[in-house]
């Protein structure tokens, strides 16, 4: 079986020397995106043993628009901190629509800990008229 490139870097520190740690980053990158998914695709309250893990249902929040956006923000920046570890200095932006579709849109930026540096890395949300949040 195959040994995964950051396990193998773990394993063999020396691996990392010349240019690994771009091969790193981008593989923890995808981990976190993949985690990033799972949260947003998560809505608060159906977890049981973590009824604060998640994002809110922006269906329920359409009638207290445009403060809800700010109250979304704010709930995904604060479970970005609470459960991903991984970031540091996490800030979320709503990025405006130029289209007249119902699109919501944030971005992500955050510092990537990784175990002899700190990367940055940025993340877009998007939610569209079905409610489905995508994570680029």
């Amino acid at each position: 079986m195959p040994i995964h490139p950051l396990r193998s870097r773990l394993r063999e520190p020396s691996l990392a020397q010349e240019g690994g740690s771009s091969e790193a980053d981008r593989a923890l990158r995808n981990a976190i995106l993949a985690h990033l998914r799972v949260m947003c695709g998560t809505r608060i309250g159906t977890m049981l043993t973590r009824p604060d893990y998640g994002v809110p249902d922006v269906s329920e929040m359409v009638h207290s628009f445009p403060a809800a956006l700010d109250m979304l923000a704010r709930s995904l920046k604060d479970t970005i901190e609470k459960y991903e570890p991984r970031l540091t200095r996490v800030r979320v932006r709503h990025i405006p629509s130029d289209t007249p579709d119902l699109v919501v849109r944030f971005e992500i930026t955050a510092s990537m800990v990784l175990p002899d540096h700190t990367s940055p890395v940025r993340f877009e949300t998007r939610t569209d008229a079905s409610r489905r949040i995508d994570v680029t």
